[in-house]
C-alpha cells in the first residue's frame, strides 16, 4: 500500500536532506515539513502528481491516505479504486460533495487538486474549509494555467497561505536526478517486494548523461521497469537500463533533435487542449505567429487535433 512507504525504505542512505541535496529535493522536503498549501507549477500533470506523491511518502502523516480531486467537468467518470503504488484513488468534486461515507478515510492525508482555480471563489472557499478544516488534509495543488493566470486569480482562497513552488526540468540538475531515482526505487521497491540496496555509481552517471525528455514520468517508468528485472538484493546496475539510456551518448545529436521535438509537440498539444484548440490563443501563449503555428501542426499531422480532442 503506498500509506506504508517510510523515509527508512530509501535505499543504501536514509538521510535524504543530505546526500540527496538539489532543488527538487529542497522543494519536497520543505512541502512535507507542514499542512501549508502547495501550488505547483512548471510540469505536466503527470510530474506534478509524482511530486505530490513524493511530498506526501516523506510526510509525518504519510500512513495517511493520499488521494487525487478533479475539480472540472470530465467526460465519463473514474471509478474509484483501492490506493496503490501507482494509482492513488481518483474522485471528482461531486463524489466528495454527494457522498459523505468517502470522507473518513480520508481525514488527515494529502490531496492533489487538479484545476481549482475554474471553480468560483465561493467554490474555492467551502472546499478549503473541507479540506483543510474539517479534513486536516496537505492541500497540493495542479494548475496547467497557474503561471499564465496568476494575475487574475487575485482574491482566490487558495492563494492566501499557499507556497507556489516551480518544479525544476531534470535536464542539468544531477542532485535532482540521484535523488528521484532513488526515491523512484524505492516506490519500486515495494511494489515489486523486493530489497535492491540502491543504484550503481556507473548507472547513475549514466543517467546524469540522458535528457530525460520525459521528465519525472520517463525517469520513475525507467527506475520501475530496471527494478522488476534487477536481482532482488543486488544493485541496480547498467545492464538494466533500456537500451536507449544505457548506450545515449551527450554528443548523439539526432537524439537531441528529436527529443527538441517532441518537447516541441507536447508544449503545443498541451496549449491547443488548453484553449480547446483555439489556434489565435495558442499561438499567442507560445508567442509565435499562427502561420509558424500552422505550419508546426501541419508537421507534426496535428490536423485532426479537434477531432481527436471531441470539440
Amino acid at each position: 500500500m503506498l500509506n506504508t512507504f517510510e523515509i527508512s525504505t530509501f535505499p543504501a542512505q536514509n538521510d535524504v536532506s543530505s546526500k540527496f541535496s538539489g532543488k527538487l529535493s529542497e522543494i519536497i522536503n520543505a512541502c512535507s515539513a507542514d499542512k501549508q498549501p502547495v501550488i505547483l507549477s512548471n510540469l505536466p500533470d503527470e510530474g506534478n502528481q509524482l511530486v505530490a506523491e513524493a511530498v506526501h511518502d516523506l510526510s509525518a502523516w504519510a500512513d495517511q491516505s493520499f488521494f487525487v480531486l478533479s475539480c472540472h467537468a470530465q467526460t465519463g467518470r473514474q471509478s474509484k479504486t483501492g490506493i496503490t503504488l501507482s494509482f492513488p484513488v481518483q474522485y471528482e468534486l461531486t463524489d466528495l460533495f454527494s457522498d459523505t461515507s468517502i470522507l473518513t478515510p480520508l481525514k488527515g492525508g494529502t490531496v492533489l487538486l487538479n484545476d481549482p482555480f475554474l471553480l468560483s471563489n465561493i467554490q474555492q472557499q467551502q472546499l478549503l474549509e473541507l479540506l483543510s478544516v474539517e479534513l486536516d488534509l496537505k492541500v497540493v495543488i495542479n494548475s496547467k494555467t497557474f503561471d499564465r493566470d496568476q494575475q487574475s486569480l487575485e482574491g482566490s482562497p487558495f492563494l492566501k497561505n499557499a507556497r507556489v513552488m516551480k518544479v525544476p526540468s531534470l535536464r542539468n540538475h544531477s542532485s535532482d536526478i540521484r535523488f528521484a531515482a532513488n526515491y523512484f526505487l524505492s516506490k519500486s521497491n515495494l511494489e515489486w517486494h523486493k530489497n535492491i540496496p540502491g543504484i550503481t555509481e556507473e548507472c547513475l552517471q549514466q543517467m546524469l548523461t540522458y535528457p530525460w525528455p520525459g521528465q519525472l514520468p520517463q525517469l520513475r517508468e525507467t527506475i520501475r521497469q530496471a527494478a522488476f528485472i534487477s536481482p532482488a538484493d543486488e544493485l541496480l546496475g547498467l545492464s538494466a537500463l533500456p537500451v536507449q539510456i544505457r548506450t545515449f551518448k551527450a554528443t548523439d545529436r539526432d537524439f537531441l533533435k528529436e527529443a527538441v521535438k517532441q518537447a516541441e509537440y507536447e508544449m503545443i498539444y498541451k496549449t491547443l487542449r488548453e484553449t480547446n484548440n483555439n489556434k489565435r490563443k495558442t499561438a499567442e501563449i507560445l508567442k509565435i505567429s499562427r502561420k509558424t503555428l500552422y505550419s508546426k501542426i501541419n508537421m507534426y499531422k496535428m490536423n485532426n487535433f479537434s477531432a481527436a480532442l471531441g470539440l
